[in-house]
C-alpha cells in the first residue's frame, strides 16, 4: 500500500520513522520529507510544521501523488477525562473549531467498519483549531456524548484534502497534556509566521515570562511519553491496514 503521512513535528516524525526501512530524506523547501519502508508499506512522511495552513499545503502535496492514505499523526490534548498522557486515539470524527462552535469535516475514514479491531487504538473525536484552547470554556461547546475528544492543529486541513481528492482519511494522536493541564502560553509565541518553533523564540518567551519554566519541563516529559505511545500505535496500525 501506498501511504501519506503527515507530521507537525520533528518529535512526531522520529516516533513514526523509528522502525522504518531504506530511509531517504529530503526537502521540499524548509520542510523535511521522508520517503521509507513500513511494515511492507510505501510510506511518504511529510513534516509540514503546525497549523491547518502548513497540513493542507502538504496534504494537497502528497494527494497529488495518489496515495492510498492519506495520515494525520502526531500529538494532542485530552480534553474530558478519561485520556491520560501517552494514550493513543484513532479518529471516528474530526471538528473544526470555528470560533463559537464547531463545523463537521466530512471525509472517508480509512477501515472505520473495524473500528472493533482491538489491535487498533480506540476511536474518538479530533477537535481541529488553529490555536491553543482553553478546555475548561471549550467544554460548554462540547455535542453531548461526545468520545474521547482530543484537541490538535491540524486534522481538519487533511481530512478536506483527503475528501477532495477521493483519498481515504486516518488521524492518530498521541496525548501530550491531560484534560486538566492547561497551557499558560500560546504556541504561537514560539513560532515563526510558518508556525514553525524556533529556539530563540522560546528563549525570549521564557526570559519574559519564566513562570512557564515548570510547564514547560513537564510538557517536555510528557512529550516523551506521548512519542513512545505514538511510535508503538503507528507501528500496529501500519500492520494492520
Amino acid at each position: 500500500m501506498k501511504i501519506a503521512i503527515i507530521t507537525a513535528m520533528p518529535e512526531e516524525s522520529r516516533a513514526i520513522l523509528r522502525k522504518a526501512e531504506q530511509v531517504r530524506k529530503s526537502h521540499q523547501g524548509d520542510r523535511r520529507v521522508f520517503r521509507c519502508r513500513i511494515a511492507a508499506h510505501d510510506v511518504t512522511l511529510v513534516e509540514a510544521g503546525m497549523g491547518m495552513l502548513n497540513a493542507g499545503w502538504a496534504a494537497t502535496v502528497l494527494a497529488g501523488e495518489r496515495p492510498d492514505l492519506l495520515l494525520s499523526a502526531g500529538f494532542g490534548g485530552g480534553v474530558l477525562p478519561g485520556l491520560k498522557v501517552g494514550d493513543v486515539v484513532m479518529a471516528e470524527g474530526v471538528l473544526q473549531w470555528a470560533g463559537s462552535g464547531f463545523e463537521r469535516v466530512e471525509t472517508a475514514f480509512y477501515g472505520k467498519a473495524g473500528g472493533g479491531n482491538p489491535a487498533l487504538p480506540p476511536r474518538g473525536e479530533f477537535i481541529t483549531s488553529e490555536a491553543i484552547l482553553n478546555k475548561q470554556l471549550l467544554l460548554a461547546f462540547l455535542p453531548q456524548g461526545i468520545n474521547r475528544p482530543v484537541l490538535e492543529m491540524e486534522s481538519a486541513a487533511v481530512a478536506r484534502v483527503a475528501a477532495e481528492h477521493g483519498i481515504p482519511f486516518m488521524g492518530v494522536r498521541a496525548v501530550s497534556d491531560p484534560w486538566d493541564e492547561e497551557l499558560a502560553f500560546s504556541i504561537d509565541e514560539f513560532c515563526d509566521d510558518a508556525k514553525r518553533i524556533r529556539a530563540l523564540k522560546v528563549l525570549a518567551t521564557i526570559l519574559r515570562r519564566p513562570r512557564i519554566i515548570p510547564q514547560l519541563i513537564r510538557l517536555g516529559w510528557n512529550s516523551r511519553a506521548a512519542a513512545r505511545g505514538l511510535g508503538a500505535a503507528m507501528e500496529q496500525v501500519l500492520r494492520e491496514v
